[in-house]
């Protein structure tokens, strides 16, 4: 008995196990699918790349706060679209600790900031600077407003208050669900209204529609802790948003060891504003379902997608 047992011994010591010579193509690999048009597009088409090298892949639903704990205990194993505005706090967190692994920043640079279709310079001139907002406030009022213009956010915590009381802004602040922030676009542009509405890039709306940002006293991190930095010297939030917010990819800490192969390619993976824009305008304007408008965004960019397959996998 003894022998035996030194004989499988050594066989097993000689011959390592299949799953760290091989990548584990059998077991999915999880994408996570948020809850916007341009990263389900992207998910979509990078798993249908990964299942033409041989990939299993499962898709799951599941919200932006949620994602980090599932990152974590590997329910899901990869996230495509991380940005720096609305992520950066969890995901610098978890990749600190080696929770997570940052995978990557794609060429793509994100803003989030108040934004009005192009027309509207015609009825204010000055735009894009802020100074010229009291001025043209009566532009955007609405029924119930009064005198005062309405600026039209979404459900995120942005500190905008702040702002338009930092700025002393003849405005208030209107919060519409994230579902509304197309149509409400679309209307204003079909009627030519004017419109002042919370808007970011890459997005659909710079891919098939003009218009432009407003230009606040640029950002510095002492603008939301010092009171005496900017034009007000008696409140913070008297700046914009930061203008080059980075674009990451984060996987599991065990995605490198399961699928060695795959993780070399996500890291290949680069996207640019356009890219991104595109992959939300084929859903958003365009119509095409998300699986129909991933299919479109493989065909438009197979010339970048063959780039990130060319490099060789160094097992």
């Amino acid at each position: 008995m003894k022998k035996l047992t030194y004989i499988s011994l050594f066989f097993l010591l000689s011959f390592p196990a299949k799953s760290f010579t091989q990548e584990q193509k059998q077991t999915p690999i999880t994408i996570a699918l948020n809850d916007w048009a341009s990263q389900i597009v992207i998910s979509y088409a990078i798993g249908d790349i990964l299942e033409k090298q041989g990939y299993k892949i499962h898709y799951r639903e599941i919200t932006t706060n949620k994602q980090w704990g599932a990152l974590r205990l590997g329910e899901i194993d990869l996230q495509l679209e991380v940005w720096e505005g609305t992520m950066a706090k969890e995901f610098n967190r978890m990749v600190e600790q080696k929770l997570i692994i940052d995978a990557g920043t794609h060429d793509a640079i994100t803003r989030e900031e108040w934004w009005y279709p192009a027309y509207v310079e015609k009825l204010c001139p000055g735009l894009p600077s802020w100074t010229v907002l009291n001025q043209c406030s009566n532009l955007f009022t609405m029924d119930y407003s009064g005198l005062k213009g309405v600026y039209i956010t979404g459900p995120w915590d942005k500190q905008e208050g702040k702002r338009i009381r930092a700025l002393k802004l003849n405005y208030l602040l209107k919060k519409i669900g994230g579902e509304a922030f197309k149509p409400t676009i679309l209307l204003a542009i079909k009627k030519q209204t004017p419109l002042l509405i919370m808007n970011w890039t890459p997005n659909w709306v710079e891919r098939r529609v003009e218009g432009h940002f407003i230009e606040f006293p640029p950002f510095e991190p002492e603008c939301i802790s010092v009171p005496k930095w900017g034009p007000n010297p008696y409140e913070t939030m008297d700046c914009g948003n930061p203008k080059n917010g980075w674009l990451k990819k984060a996987t599991s800490k065990h995605f490198p060891k399961k699928w060695p192969c795959a993780f070399q390619l996500i890291k290949n993976i680069n996207f640019n504003n356009q890219m991104i824009s595109e992959a939300s305008a084929l859903y958003e304007y365009d119509r095409y379902s998300y699986m129909d408008a991933a299919k479109k965004w493989l065909q438009t960019y197979k010339n970048d997608i063959n780039q990130w397959l060319s490099a060789k996998c160094l097992l």
